[in-house]
């Protein structure tokens, strides 16, 4: 029975939560000193740190966010913004992100909804967690966008490229992309040329759509207004079938998902791909998220598009970086598969 009561004393001891004071008060320095060798900062002396950061290592000391975040006004909260739980391109994007920032011994909190843009009702939970800094895939309104300056949260805007709102953007170059599509089904012998996207205010749609008709034009390849359908959110079925009504033998998708599932009401209608038609999608997801078949898409360098968006965040949030607002644009290729 004694040997039963002793266990359990022990037990408790190594549960017991380890304060910052206790490693403090063990080595016999002031709590601001431990913080400080903690989180990398000036004015300890490297043995002191080392002999601090043993301590903290043997006493299983782990940091409390939440009182940090009172104490120095901010945590090392980083929110990402989505519009699309399906889009695999946001979850290998969001993936890499996490990985990245987890590197750098931020946390993560993820949001997403079907927004068309970041409104002011969208930032109360955001504020709310006295989050740093914010990545979003989605714009968001000049008013919403003020008011996150106003309260010190910094924004890079991920996929996108805005000049009218005051924040840092990190995109792809969508008209190269979009041009690139249109020359390659050209070139495949394509005659009849479609294009099923995102509704039309999505800016990056806008510039791939721009690039497509550019590529067309210059060909000389004559195309219809009923071959170009915009969706948002409904069913893909309806406008698939205007694409198979106007005979077209080549689509170029807004993105890999438009485009998976464009294949399948292809394969409906029992035509045959990339024989009776062509199709090319964007984003070329198929290397990190698995697909039944390599769809022929636009790729870009992900991993750099990643490190340049965390790059200008954490320049901003770490090191006060408040000078003119940079926009960064990485090129595109043309990732052959076997629907086009």
């Amino acid at each position: 029975m004694s040997l039963q009561k002793e266990n359990i004393v022990v037990r408790k001891k190594s549960v017991k939560n380890v304060r910052l004071c206790d490693i403090a008060e063990e080595i016999g320095v002031t709590a601001n000193t431990v913080s400080k060798a903690i989180r990398g900062k000036g004015g300890v002396s490297e043995e002191k740190r080392k002999q601090i950061l043993e301590l903290v290592k043997e006493r299983g000391y782990v940091p409390n966010r939440a009182a940090m975040s009172l104490r120095y006004g901010r945590s090392k909260m980083i929110t990402i913004v989505f519009d699309n739980l399906i889009n695999p391109y946001y979850m290998i994007m969001t993936r890499m992100l996490v990985d990245k920032f987890k590197s750098l011994d931020y946390d993560v909190m993820i949001v997403s909804g079907l927004y068309d843009c970041i409104e002011l009702k969208d930032l109360g939970s955001i504020l709310g967690n006295k989050v740093s800094g914010i990545i979003t895939f989605v714009e968001p309104s000049e008013e919403a966008a003020e008011a996150l300056k106003n309260e010190g949260v910094h924004i890079v805007l991920l996929g996108r490229k805005v000049f009218d709102i005051d924040v840092d953007s990190v995109s792809t170059d969508d008209f190269l992309g979009g041009y690139k599509v249109g020359k390659y089904l050209i070139e495949k012998g394509c005659k009849r040329i479609g294009y099923l996207g995102a509704p039309f205010m999505v800016e990056c749609a806008q510039r791939r759509l721009a690039g497509f008709r550019k590529s067309l034009d210059e060909n000389g390849i004559a195309y219809d207004d009923a071959w170009f359908q915009f969706m948002d959110r409904e069913d893909m079925t309806e406008k698939a079938e205007a694409l198979f009504q106007n005979g077209v033998d080549g689509v170029f998708c807004f993105n890999d998902i438009m485009a998976a599932n464009f294949y399948k009401l292809v394969q409906a209608h029992n035509l045959r791909v990339p024989e009776d038609i062509k199709i090319v999608g964007y984003d070329d997801v198929y290397n990190e998220f698995p697909m039944s078949i390599k769809f022929t898409s636009v790729g870009s360098d992900k991993k750099a598009v990643v490190d340049c968006a965390i790059r200008l965040l954490v320049s901003r949030i770490e090191g006060g970086a408040n000078g003119p607002k940079e926009h960064s644009e990485f090129g595109v290729f043309i990732s052959e598969g076997v629907t086009a």
